[in-house]
């Protein structure tokens, strides 16, 4: 069986499919929300209502994805410290900025109300709150005569649940409960049920996207997929079954929860896949810069009057800005702050060379096999030497002789 393992190490543990997928929705997200400017959001809501299966299933695949590579990321940490630092450098840096921007320049430029009135409001001062992940939708004033009046910057209501995300994997690995495969398949099965029996429970209850609990289980699912993904096959025909079950069952907005299992693996799949990268991809990561300023440009675009107040012209505008713009905080801001990495490991360094405590409890090395590569043997991974390869299962290093399928390095896992 060819799996999502053997894929990943065709790829060199770097695929350029996942990359063209941030970058692909949160383009559609951009061009989903351009109904809600233009429209208002009540308009906008009957009509992406009848492509609810494309919201639902843009939400599902970013949480899947970001468990996917997070959990490469996990299983390179020592410790928290290094896990919990490399996830506030990547989030942090660039929603700061764009906090600050939304404040004090674009909040002034399209507030309403007199410049004094807007710095005194409350409500420009809890707004910086969202750095928390306390998320504020509203400034003093500011797009009050938009088709969509108040809201600033909706897309942040994902950002507390994705640092939920991140919460329950650092529980869950200090727990050691994600370092051991059998023990967390246990947990996602409990979860799965749990959430069935919410959903049976809440069942004439609604939702355009995915509830925000099955965001945050696709991202556990993510979890899981990467842990087992030397027994997940890499199949194009499962990957369609997947799709058509999503396009079927999310279509109607019920019973959800059946189908993030399915929306998980399309996810994986398609980030596994390796296309040749272009320079979209290779000059830096420009999905999070493109999901965070995409609704506030979009915001500032409708704000110019009725005759941009089309959904198409606000997508034409609005994309290469947002595009500019994610460009720009990639390199002045995102990239910068990911260059804090090396004094990060080293302050860990320092703390576990004082107390071993604050380190990551790990099972004995178990060994990933890539037997299934090229036609179940390893004589066709002619590029590895056939002496001795260091096994990360997980995450712990073992020196093993090459005596029977080929194992590969955890720490060179997809980037986060």
């Amino acid at each position: 069986m060819f799996s999502l393992a053997d894929q990943l190490a065709l790829s060199r543990n770097r695929p350029a499919g996942f990359d063209y997928m941030r970058i692909v929705l949160a383009a559609t997200i951009i061009c989903l929300h351009s109904a809600n400017v233009t429209l208002g959001l009540g308009r906008a809501m009957e009509i992406v209502g009848h492509f609810r299966m494309v919201n639902a299933m843009i939400l599902a695949l970013f949480f899947a994805l970001s468990g996917f590579l997070v959990t490469a990321s996990l299983l390179r940490c020592k410790s928290l410290i290094s896990f919990i630092g490399l996830r506030v450098l990547r989030i942090a840096p660039a929603l700061v900025v764009e906090t600050t921007l939304s404040a004090i320049i674009i909040g002034p430029i399209f507030t309403a109300i007199p410049l004094a009135q807007y710095f005194a409001d409350s409500k420009f001062h809890v707004y910086f709150l969202n750095i928390l992940g306390d998320i504020h939708f509203e400034l003093p004033g500011v797009f009050l005569h938009n088709p969509t009046p108040y809201v600033v910057n909706a897309q942040l209501w994902t950002v507390p649940y994705e640092l939920w995300c991140y919460v329950i994997l650092a529980l869950l690995a200090a727990t050691t409960v994600c370092f051991n495969r059998v023990l967390y398949l246990g947990f996602l099965v409990f979860a799965q049920i749990g959430l069935i029996c919410y959903d049976i429970y809440y069942f004439n209850e609604l939702f355009i996207h995915l509830r925000p609990h099955l965001l945050v289980f696709c991202f556990l699912l993510g979890v899981g997929f990467y842990i087992w993904r030397d027994k997940v096959p890499f199949n194009r025909a499962t990957c369609l079954i997947a799709l058509v079950l999503c396009i079927a069952g999310m279509a109607g907005g019920r019973h959800d929860v059946f189908f993030a299992v399915p929306a998980t693996y399309v996810a994986c799949y398609l980030g596994l896949m390796n296309p040749r990268r272009s320079w979209i991809v290779s000059s830096g990561d420009y999905s999070y810069g493109m999901y965070l300023y995409g609704f506030v440009i979009q915001q500032c675009v409708a704000a110019v009057g009725p005759s941009v107040q089309h959904w198409y012209l606000n997508v034409l505008i609005s994309l290469p800005i947002a595009f500019g713009v994610a460009i720009a905080s990639w390199h002045f801001v995102e990239k910068h702050a990911l260059r804090l990495r090396g004094q990060l490991e080293r302050f860990e360094a320092a703390v576990l060379s004082r107390t071993s405590i604050v380190g990551f409890w790990r099972r004995s090395p178990r060994p990933v096999e890539l037997g299934a590569t090229l036609g179940g043997s390893t004589s066709g991974l002619t590029a590895l030497p056939r002496t001795r390869l260091f096994c990360s299962w997980p995450g712990i290093h073992a020196s093993e002789k090459i005596n029977g399928p080929l194992q590969i390095e955890d720490k060179a896992a997809p980037a986060e």
